[in-house]
């Protein structure tokens, strides 16, 4: 029984769209048959599955940025991991600031450093 609650748990921790999408079909089916919703009810569900999915997909953004849950912490603690983080978004910066065409004579803006 275990074996099957971890593969279930597995599966659905990698398909939370379909189970979230079979969840408000559902949803949709009953209101829609069962309790007699109309335009305005079923528009509202689809806004909160609207919601709900971007939610998800916010979550799996903040997991892959190394947000809680998706890695065990440094040991070096969380102000190290901060400095690790800021010391990784200087760099991405300076890549782009490298690429990126500086203003011509003509721009009110002063020249950056």
């Amino acid at each position: 029984m275990e074996r099957v609650l971890a593969a279930l748990t597995r599966w659905l921790q990698g398909h939370p769209y379909t189970l979230t999408g079979l969840l408000f079909l559902a949803m949709v089916l009953v209101g829609w048959r069962e309790l007699g919703w109309g335009e305005r009810q079923l528009g509202f569900l689809l806004l909160i599955y609207f919601i709900v999915a971007l939610g998800i997909r916010l979550d799996e953004i903040t997991r892959s940025l190394g947000g809680h849950g998706s890695s065990p912490r440094p040991p070096g603690g969380e102000r190290d991991t901060v400095l690790a983080c800021l010391e990784d978004i200087r760099a991405l910066l300076q890549r782009i600031d490298a690429k990126l065409d500086r203003p011509g004579s003509g721009d009110d803006r002063p020249p950056q450093p």
